[in-house]
């Protein structure tokens, strides 16, 4: 632990009238919420010392004594550098990791990734299974550190829950979780949501910046961002930018993934070409020998970081929507698909005919299915869970 300082306390009664209506499905808040952000160590792409930084939600009150569940919380994918979690919702005055979850009595942990908000590390290693991994696992043991010190009681039962690259680092971490840390985690639930799980395939699938479901207008973003994040961690993608890519995006790309602005104000900027034209970004021999070469270093160091070759041991619920457009639903298919082939306790829920028909693909993906996904993986999975607990 390298820093503490509470930033907001909520009062469930204040959370209940913000929620209004919605109080029928999402649950009536019973516990206050306190806020604290953190920084800690963890580790960096080549196991040297680094920091993160992680928002802590503490469930609290006379009616929220009992021991508590923690849920380790993995983000979703975020460009703008200086992000801090803590700092937005504090500023925001909700969010729904306090709403769904620390108003019903779960501590939550969500990490900001290497990085990212008050981290010192040089870049975000952005879809880097390892480090995404390291930064939940570190968060959850920096969460206990805290709690330990505040004197709340924790159940032992721990849980993971994550959206888009946060669906990503969730797998990611339950798989380093379970094979090398089941003896100081008792982890009882996994909820990936959203997430490029079959990394390197994705990419493949999606190359033009179209899925199934339709345009991906994030596309040109996620692939500099992951193109980037890839060279910086392996070394190995190319000596310049414009060796890959076309000018005169080669040279903005280094400095906007991450940099100053979220993905939003990327896209209204136009900082990168539109999804239909993405053959202005990349150079034609990149392309060719990206399609064409498995051993292409960029799908190389994509399918380093595959996660559908393991089993799962902790009962995982995997969430989604078939009208994303900007993570396709096949993703998890393919690893419900994966994982139910060799035994493992994982269910699939697409969650589309819960939404509106007259949303697009990003609308669904940055709003709609986040929404129905984190309540339904709670009501069907980390709910249960902790009630055999008698939470």
């Amino acid at each position: 632990m390298l820093s503490e300082r509470t930033l907001r306390v909520f009062k469930a009664d204040a959370l209940a009238a913000r929620l209004g209506d919605r109080v029928r499905s999402v649950g009536q808040p019973r516990c206050d919420v306190r806020l604290i952000e953190i920084t800690y160590r963890t580790q960096g792409v080549h196991d040297e010392p680094a920091d993160a930084s992680a928002m802590l939600l503490l469930p609290e009150g006379s009616h929220c004594r009992e021991p508590k569940a923690l849920l380790g919380w993995a983000r979703g994918t975020e460009t703008r550098r200086a992000s801090a979690q803590a700092e937005a919702v504090a500023q925001a005055g909700s969010s729904p990791l306090i709403e769904l979850y620390a108003a019903q009595g779960y501590a939550v942990a969500a990490t900001d990734y290497l990085g990212l908000g008050h981290s010192s590390y040089p870049f975000h290693p952005y879809l880097h299974a390892a480090t995404e991994a390291s930064a939940v696992i570190d968060s959850l043991r920096a969460a206990r550190r805290v709690m330990a010190r505040e004197g709340v009681a924790l159940s032992g039962q721990v849980m993971l829950a994550g959206y888009s690259q946060g669906g990503h680092a969730t797998l990611a971490a339950q798989r380093t979780l379970e094979q090398r840390y089941a003896q100081e985690f008792d982890l009882v639930a996994s909820a990936p949501m959203s997430g490029p799980y079959a990394l390197s395939q994705t990419f493949l699938d999606n190359w033009s910046g179209r899925t199934p479901a339709g345009a991906n207008v994030f596309a040109p973003y996620l692939f500099g961002y992951a193109l980037v994040a890839m060279q910086r961690v392996y070394g190995n993608l190319y000596q310049r930018p414009d060796e890959l890519l076309q000018e005169p995006w080669a040279t903005r790309v280094e400095r906007l993934l991450p940099g100053p602005d979220n993905v939003f104000q990327l896209l209204r900027e136009q900082a990168l070409p539109a999804s239909n034209h993405l053959d202005r970004l990349r150079q034609p021999a990149f392309t060719r020998e990206f399609m064409e070469n498995p051993e292409q270093p960029f799908r190389v160091a994509l399918r380093r970081n595959d996660l559908l070759d393991w089993t799962p041991r902790t009962p995982t619920l995997l969430c989604g929507a078939s009208r994303d457009t900007v993570v396709e639903f096949r993703n998890a298919r393919s690893a419900y698909q994966a994982f139910r082939a060799r035994g493992a306790p994982v269910r699939l829920l697409d969650v589309d005919e819960r939404l509106a028909l007259g949303l697009d693909g990003l609308q669904i993906h940055t709003q709609a299915a986040a929404a129905a996904c984190m309540l339904a993986t709670r009501q069907n999975l980390l709910d249960p869970e902790r009630h055999q607990m008698g939470q």
